[in-house]
């Protein structure tokens, strides 16, 4: 009877933390989506933003993966993950309402000083946020019951990506209906991003922990080089950094081009953008599905060969063409990248051991970082 109890209680408690973890990533969505929208774009081009800043902005984060690793060897030493993870995640989503404050607090400061600023900040947001990562993927994994992961992991992207649309959406009709200057209306766009955000990491006090496996008897270097030694892994290391160095050379400079080659505005450039949204909120559960049944790898493999579709369909977009082109490769982008982020996530939880399992993400959301920055 006692067993019987047990076993309901526990599901019980898995099915509400499940819950938590799907709607504070919902959450976490409005705040990313609202702080990579074009209206961000358009705000640091308003202070004085060009090329070269824009190759920085999206590089600089990217390296600051690499401190991942520094995440992982803490995580291997550390009873619980919930505290640190909170902590990390709070002030780094805090911070971002900096990076609004700078031009309004400093108005006669030359323009180079203000983005070097901005710069500096969310470099420092970086470095927290991510080592908050091997924390999170290394409390999922232990988490989610590995015969149902690649399903979960499928709805909960269908989720996210459709609260990705609302949100992308809703910073267009902002933007068009309240005809703000971009200023101004990147200030209240990153008020409300910061508040969902912060209150996405709250959620998971709720979330429950599985005890952490700390690494005994091993130096760091030993942690370090293990998923080296892991031949299939080692594989996947290799190829998840060519494709990240790939992917980030046309991704930097998309939203720029848009608006300033095609001369869109931030509402138009907006709902372009929205189309990825739906392709991936509408195949994202079928991919958890496919993986499910016929593994990461074959998934993987066929979403790769039709990535680069996005590529090429700069080279025929034009300012006559694209308010109907753009919006439908983008919706054919997304259904690609909604089958990568399903298998990756899954392929990497489910090959890594539990023991050392943050050094293994670590692995790949570093090194894939340091390439693609």
């Amino acid at each position: 009877m006692r067993t019987a109890s047990t076993k309901v209680l526990k599901g019980f408690l898995l099915k509400s933390s499940l819950a938590r973890v799907s709607v504070a990533g919902c959450l976490g969505t409005v705040y990313f989506t609202i702080l990579s929208s074009p209206a961000q774009t358009q705000f640091f081009r308003a202070i004085g933003a060009d090329e070269f800043f824009f190759g920085l902005l999206t590089g600089i984060p990217l390296l600051m993966l690499f401190l991942q690793f520094a995440g992982a060897f803490l995580v291997n030493r550390v009873r619980s993950r919930k505290g640190l993870f909170l902590a990390f995640n709070i002030i780094s989503r805090l911070m971002s309402i900096l990076i609004v404050l700078v031009p309004l607090l400093f108005p006669s400061a030359a323009s180079p000083a203000v983005l070097l600023a901005i710069l500096f900040i969310i470099a420092a947001g970086s470095v927290l946020q991510n080592m908050a990562t091997p924390f999170w993927f290394s409390w999922m994994a232990d988490l989610i019951p590995g015969r149902i992961l690649n399903r979960y992991w499928g709805n909960r992207q269908r989720w996210i990506q459709m609260v990705w649309l609302i949100a992308y959406i809703g910073v267009a009709l902002f933007a068009f209906a309240l005809k703000l200057p971009i200023r101004t209306l990147y200030f209240f766009l990153t008020v409300i991003a910061v508040v969902a955000g912060v209150i996405d990491i709250v959620l998971f006090i709720g979330v429950a922990e599985p005890d952490n496996t700390i690494v005994r008897g091993k130096g760091p270097l030993t942690i370090f080089l293990e998923p080296f030694r892991h031949h299939e892994f080692k594989t996947f290391i290799l190829f998840w950094c060519a494709w990240s160095f790939c992917a980030t050379v046309a991704m930097a400079f998309m939203q720029y081009y848009i608006l300033k080659g095609l001369n869109f505005t931030v509402w138009q450039t907006t709902i372009a953008f929205c189309a990825t949204g739906i392709g991936n909120a509408l195949t994202s559960k079928y991919w958890g599905r496919i993986a499910d049944r016929r593994g990461h790898t074959p998934v993987l493999s066929l979403c790769v060969k039709f990535k680069p579709l996005i590529a090429l369909a700069f080279c025929f977009v034009t300012p006559g063409n694209a308010l109907w082109f753009l919006p439908l490769m983008f919706l054919f982008d997304g259904l690609w990248n909604a089958g990568m982020d399903v298998a990756a996530n899954g392929y990497m939880l489910k090959i890594a051991p539990r023991q050392n399992r943050s050094m293994y993400v670590a692995t790949i959301t570093g090194l894939a970082g340091l390439c693609a920055g």
